[in-house]
């Protein structure tokens, strides 16, 4: 792994990689999954009230807020993923949905800015939806 700056990282080969070779591998119990999230006891409420049906993203917005969750410090220091969690970037603000107001205007007439804009607001209708019908969300 190579740090580039603080909140940039990559991986990179010290040698050619043939074709076909695997260079890395990870068994799926590491691996945060949809399934997995519907394991969890959060995960279960979130199913029993249908969210994974009522999340505009459905899925992927339900991994999110399981995810999220999990990121809470209420959670963070019990959680199994807590070395996951603490590996991700803390700064966010290179994130085009996390633009501010100036740097958007370097997206005017583009598509995504659209796209930015429909994801904030599905976002936040998912937020409000999981505030109001899961108390341990907030």
């Amino acid at each position: 792994m190579v740090s580039y700056s603080e909140n940039y990282r990559g991986i990179q080969a010290a040698e050619d990689i043939k074709k076909g070779e695997t260079v890395f591998s990870m068994p799926m119990s590491m691996l945060m999954t949809y399934e997995k999230a519907t394991e969890e006891p959060l995960g279960q409420l979130m199913y029993e009230k249908n969210m994974h049906k009522r999340l505009k993203s459905h899925k992927i917005d339900f991994l999110a807020s399981w995810t999220l969750y999990e990121m809470s410090e209420k959670r963070r220091e019990t959680s199994f993923w807590k070395l996951h969690m603490d590996a991700l970037p803390t700064d966010v603000s290179e994130f085009p949905i996390f633009f501010g107001e100036e740097d958007k205007k370097w997206l005017e007439g583009t598509q995504m800015k659209n796209t930015i804009e429909n994801v904030l607001e599905i976002t936040k209708g998912d937020y409000e939806l999981l505030c109001s019908e899961i108390p341990e969300w907030n």
